[in-house]
């Protein structure tokens, strides 16, 4: 028994385990460990040991739980009642199972899962135990998967690209390495917070409201103030103008957001002071010691199919009427879908460090829009532009949050400067980030349809809500309405869409915008329209494609099924379904027509240094891990004809390149490479005159003799909203799962990805923004479940410990990344298109393809495969295991 136990553990992630010698030859004792998952935060922990005869009958038992209640630990009463039975006899576990009911003690405790499926995860952990050291003469086959754990099957994940190249255009198209990755990757790369430490430099911190709504009556700072180390407070009226962080007025900023409350407040944790203090770790703890007093305080609405119901909270933004209407109604669905908020968890939070000059002050923030960070600081501060001169090299990371939302921290570190003629280094921690800044925009839809017998939509009735959060100031859903549709005849749908406000922080832009949540709710109708009408989901969306304006889409499709192998690999889960009664497959496709929006200026400058003719660029985008600056520094290369080494992207800042527009809406890549390229032609032409004198010279001939010349060597490419092109991006994903029924786990098996990303410049860097981009889609879809104390609003999973973003294991097992053949994007952008939000809005299939396992298992169970089940988004394991709504009497051994 031993042997067979270390053989068992052999490979895998156990607590050491003590075992004793066998002193009775009549008993065997049997044991079950299980491998710990990736994240070591679990959410019912279970032990059992089991003595029984060599006649299968109990001598003793062991059952204990962890993660119930502080209060229950062991199962003492299903302990006895096992006693003297047969262990692997389905009448004893029935006996158990009722026993543990009545036994097991659990209660609420958020933000870990609701009672109901602790407790039946619980029930679920003691069958897999049974299960797993059940003797196979005894257990019939469809039971033996639930007595293996859904993780321990996996292999190292794989992965294959293939995409086409045209070395003639090299190196235009050619798949060459990030510039920045061997320094991130070492961890030499430098950030904002890494910025060496500044002579007299002081560190601040928010002080956070702690009622979700009410009148800030007082502020009392004067225990903070005493404590040693501690050197100001700062509230809203210490503000010397405009108390704001947000640039109202602009194209995607309506009002302003206050940077510290003045009096009433709108949202648990909204800021309503800052400490300053020597160092980092006392301002964090002298901000909590601040005090305030408040009145009014109410109770917050925070859900989105609340407030969608509310006028006084819902306004109206858009309608597009049907156009057409079909006549062969079969049948009429109705229904809803929501989708919460994500986080948008980048490596980097909200920083600045902001120092004093002879001019005003240099800034370096964490910033996608460092012109925003100018203007708002100057408006705040009652300060000229030219005196707050920004820098950024590089950020961490951002899908949206430091747009707007860094602002804040930048113009509250500004304010500390200003006051104190001192540097000042702002970081705010992860936790703090999570409790006050808003995440992506949580929606639901409610619809009415009416179909023919093929799935064929005849009417749709369509209304959209968006939870903007306690204000609507930048209006994502405009992003939505461009592709509410997706990539279906529009002719006969009947769409509204609302701004609606909740008692929660001002949400904010997060990977594809708007967009992502407007895809996701059409693909979630033409798989509803599928299950209630038993019609096979991907010949429903062909039923509804739009042929007529996204043709592209059905070569694609062709193409993915045959490379996927979907035909055969449908039969293969088909046959898994039918053999497994506690693990079951899905396999889904998911379709996606993304289109752009937004406007733009972007300037380059280009500088060429006459001595080597090694060439300097600064741009106005932001290099935020999407590869902006490799690909820059190649359309460069490929224009001027000289080699990569030669070109070296400078940061950016506002004195170079003033007046820049967000780095967003994956729009910056194709517009700093379309700045790079006028700003080459621009130093071309001036160049001409020389080339023609010297015949045939080397670049650095030709740089010497135009510096002698008197030519100026550097140049300027300016983009602008004249420059922006209309286009869509196509995408088809088949995506396969595997899920435990009876814990709701699950594992991402295979994905095979097929995009149109037109003539990439660099094939390397659009695979890691496929990729990255879908991976966060699959956290969005599955794990990144945010929890509010519905009595105050405060956001319980503000850290990793109970919010949990995909991490290296869960990223499918098998991913597959293919970019279409011969594809061509606008010639204004080289023929390359948008890549890094459009793939996150495939990763929708992850959630169909669960949908099909859980049916399987619900149809195991009596339930009929066309009776729908609601999941509002994400599908966690809690809500995949009891969406699954298992019975306790089909727990069998036989």
């Amino acid at each position: 028994m031993q042997d067979f136990l270390k053989q068992q553990l052999k490979g895998k992630i156990v607590m050491d385990v003590m075992l004793p010698p066998l002193n009775n030859s009549n008993k065997i004792v049997t044991y079950k460990i299980a491998a710990r998952a990736q994240n070591a935060h679990a959410i019912v922990n279970a032990g059992f040991l089991y003595e029984i005869t060599l006649k299968g009958k109990v001598c003793s038992a062991r059952i204990t739980y962890g993660g119930l209640s502080p209060k229950f630990i062991r199962a003492i009463k299903t302990e006895n009642c096992l006693i003297g039975k047969p262990l692997f006899d389905n009448a004893t576990l029935q006996l158990a199972i009722q026993s543990l009911i009545k036994e097991l003690i659990v209660t609420e405790n958020p933000p870990e899962p609701s009672v109901a499926y602790r407790k039946h995860l619980a029930i679920s952990l003691f069958y897999k135990g049974l299960l797993s050291i059940c003797p196979p003469n005894i257990l019939s086959l469809p039971f033996q998967s639930g007595g293996t754990e859904i993780h321990d099957s996996r292999q190292l994940s794989s992965g294959r690209q293939t995409f086409e190249t045209d070395p003639s255009l090299w190196p235009l198209n050619q798949p060459v390495m990030k510039l920045e990755a061997q320094i991130q990757c070492s961890g030499e790369a430098h950030y904002a917070e890494d910025v060496p430490p500044i002579p007299k430099e002081v560190f601040a911190s928010f002080v956070l409201s702690t009622v979700p709504l009410g009148t800030l009556e007082s502020i009392d700072a004067s225990e903070a103030l005493k404590q040693p180390g501690v050197i100001a407070f700062y509230s809203a009226k210490d503000i010397p103008c405009v108390n704001s962080f947000t640039p109202a007025g602009t194209v995607f900023y309506e009002k302003d957001e206050e940077l510290l409350c003045a009096k009433e407040i709108k949202y648990y944790n909204q800021a309503i002071g800052i400490i300053v203090a020597e160092t980092r770790y006392i301002a964090d703890v002298a901000a909590k010691l601040v005090t305030a007093k408040y009145s009014n305080v109410r109770k917050p609405i925070l859900d989105i199919k609340i407030v969608k119901d509310d006028s006084s909270r819902r306004t109206l933004y858009t309608t597009h009427a049907a156009t057409d209407r079909g006549t062969k109604v079969c049948k009429k669905i109705t229904g809803e879908n929501t989708i919460y908020g994500q986080y948008h968890f980048s490596m980097e939070t909200l920083v600045c460090v902001s120092q004093p000059t002879e001019q005003g002050m240099k800034v370096r923030p964490s910033s996608q829009w460092i012109d925003s960070v100018q203007v708002t600081t100057s408006r705040a501060l009652n300060l000229q532009q030219n005196c707050i001169d920004v820098y950024v090299r590089r950020i961490g990371g951002a899908f949206g949050i430091k747009i707007s939302r860094s602002n804040q921290v930048a113009v509250a570190c500004n304010l500390i400067v200003q006051k104190l003629k001192r540097p000042c280094r702002f970081i705010q921690s992860l936790t703090t980030n999570m409790r006050t800044v808003g995440k992506r925009l949580p929606c639901t839809i409610t619809f009415e349809i009416e179909v023919d017998d093929k799935g064929t939509i005849q009417c749709l009735k369509y209304n959209f809500y968006e939870d903007n959060g306690y204000i609507v100031n930048e209006p994502f859903i405009m992003i939505g309405d461009g592709v509410y549709n997706n990539c279906y005849r529009a002719a006969r749908w009947e769409y509204a869409s609302y701004n609606c406000v909740t008692d929660s922080a001002s949400n904010s832009w997060c990977r594809a915008p708007g967009s992502l949540e407007a895809i996701f709710m059409a693909e979630c109708i033409m798989e509803r329209i599928a299950y209630e009408m038993s019609v096979d989901p991907l010949q429903v969306r062909l039923a509804n494609l739009d042929t007529d304006n996204y043709s592209d889409l059905l070569e694609m499709i062709d193409t993915i099924k045959g490379s996927s192998d979907y035909a055969s690999r449908r039969l293969q889960v088909e046959k898994f379904n039918k053999e497994n009664r506690w693990k079951k497959r899905g396999l889904r496709f998911s379709l996606m027509r993304w289109s752009p929006a937004g406007t733009t200026i972007y300037i380059t400058t280009l500088s060429v240094y006459h001595g080597d003719g090694s060439v300097d660029i600064v741009h106005s985008g932001v290099e935020m891990g999407q590869g902006i600056n490799t690909k820059a520094a190649q359309v460069c290369a490929y224009f001027l004809k000289i080699p990569l080494s030669l070109i070296k992207i400078k940061p950016n800042n506002t004195i170079i390149a003033c007046n820049g527009f967000i780095t967003g809406g994956s729009l910056a890549s194709i517009f700093t490479s379309l700045g790079v390229e006028k700003a080459c032609k621009e130093l071309l032409e001036r160049l001409q005159p020389i080339r023609e004198q010297l015949g045939n010279p080397t670049w650095k001939e030709l740089i010497v003799a135009a510096h002698e010349q008197n030519v100026n060597l550097q140049a300027h490419g300016f983009v602008n909203r004249n420059d922006v092109q209309n286009f869509n991006v196509y995408g088809v994903a088949v995506t396969e799962v595997e899920v435990d029924i009876l814990t709701g786990q699950s594992e991402v098996t295979r994905v095979d990805l097929l995009e149109d990303a037109g003539m990439s410049v660099n094939q390397d860097v659009d695979v890691g923004q496929v990729e990255g981009a879908f991976v966060m889609g699959l956290g969005y879809c599955t794990s990144e479940h945010l929890v509010y104390d519905p009595k105050t609003g405060e956001n319980l999973t503000n850290r990793t410990w109970n919010y949990f973003v995909p991490q290296a294991r869960d990223i499918p097992q098998d991913f597959r990344i293919s970019f279409k053949k011969k594809s061509q994007g606008p010639s204004a952008f080289l023929g390359s298109k948008a890549i890094g939000e459009p793939p996150m809005c495939l990763s929708v299939g992850v959630t169909f393809a669960m949908r099909e396992a859980i049916t399987s298992a619900r149809s195991d169970s009596g339930i009929s495969p066309t009776k729908w089940f609601q999941i509002d988004g994400p599908w966690t394991v809690e809500r995949i295991c009891l969406a699954a709504d298992t019975k306790y009497e089909d727990f069998k051994f036989n």
